[in-house]
């Protein structure tokens, strides 16, 4: 058992979630506030709808939903469980909001892809996206929370663009600023080094990263075209190789392109509320909450942290090595990582 904030957590000491993207995701409409899908089995009854990647409020959907994810065996998620039914009766005639929820012991491809590893988690779902909650497990704050977001929304349904930090020069930084609405899902074309960070500490880490960036083949996104120097994938491996002292294991042809390694992104962690509450949810894993800064890397929507990387100092090194082990051209078992 664990407390964070003014949430009460549940922990499971065998439950080390991976995180999995769902294969393929069917375009259902999730509209009913009636009632409990039949197509998804769960522990809520209506006005409540048990949830599943089969019945999914995605892209389309014209609601805003709540979402609690919960485990049978979790006491906290049982004692949230009359407070979030009151919350689904007091917003059942409500046309805009949805009230929702889904059994991670059943559905762990769908708890993995929204990043829920403590339990009970409650995120608000809007067009597919998860926007984490994480205030007092009370009936009236998640009401105030949710018919704000749903107030809030706006009618084409787009999110705000995310907060900068540290990474502010569009014409300086080739670190991509992220948050939970714009992160790399299992749609993403690059892998990504992400690193999760509180914008009052990190001068150091702010070169480390734009470092990284560049070396992996990023450029600042507003960076003038006659400072660019583009360079081949292999080329840039063996040049990596060299300047950081490592070995590289490449295939006889290949790789072709020259495009970026891997993309590299950051998450201000105390920027502002909902940066906060991803922060917190994504640092979450098993019985540990790991303080930022701390790096992920994500493919294709799977995020992995990467505990075992050292964090003081964290330096560019060691991510360029990881980067390229995670590539697939370097073994993993070095002694420095």
């Amino acid at each position: 058992w664990m407390l964070f904030g003014l949430s009460a957590v549940c922990l499971h000491s065998r439950m080390r979630w991976s995180i999995i993207a769902a294969a393929a995701w069917l375009p259902i409409l999730v509209e009913s506030s009636t009632g409990g899908s039949k197509k998804c089995r769960g522990s809520y009854a209506a006005p409540v709808v048990n949830l599943c990647a089969d019945h999914w409020p995605d892209a389309k959907s014209t609601r805003v939903w709540m979402v609690v994810f919960y485990t049978s065996w979790c006491g906290h998620c049982r004692a949230l469980e009359p407070k979030f039914k009151e919350l689904g009766k007091l917003l059942k005639n409500d046309k805009n909001i949805g009230i929702g929820a889904v059994d991670c012991d059943i559905d762990r491809a769908t708890c993995s892809k929204y990043g829920v590893s403590g339990f009970p988690a409650l995120k608000a779902i809007i067009a597919g996206k998860g926007k984490s909650y994480n205030g007092a497990r009370e009936t009236e704050p998640m009401k105030a929370w949710i018919t704000g977001i749903a107030a809030n929304r706006g009618t084409q349904g787009g999110s705000a663009k995310c907060a900068v930090g540290v990474f502010k020069s569009r014409v300086k930084d080739a670190v991509v600023p992220l948050c939970e609405e714009h992160f790399p899902d299992e749609k993403a074309k690059n892998e990504w080094l992400v690193v999760f960070y509180n914008s009052k500490d990190s001068a150091e880490l702010k070169e480390v990263a734009d470092r990284v960036a560049v070396d992996l083949g990023n450029d600042p996104p507003d960076m003038s075209k006659a400072l660019k120097k583009p360079k081949k994938k292999r080329e840039r491996l063996d040049s990596l190789s060299e300047k950081y002292d490592f070995t590289v294991n490449l295939p006889n042809k290949g790789p072709f392109g020259m495009d970026a390694l891997a993309k590299v992104g950051a998450v201000c962690c105390d920027c502002n509320e909902d940066a906060a509450a991803f922060c917190a949810s994504s640092l979450r894993l098993g019985e540990d909450d790991f303080p930022a800064p701390q790096v992920f890397w994500v493919s294709k929507g799977q995020r992995e942290l990467l505990k075992n990387l050292p964090l003081n100092p964290l330096s560019a090194s060691s991510l360029v090595q990881l980067a390229v082990q995670k590539l697939g051209f370097q073994r993993s078992d070095r002694s420095e990582l």
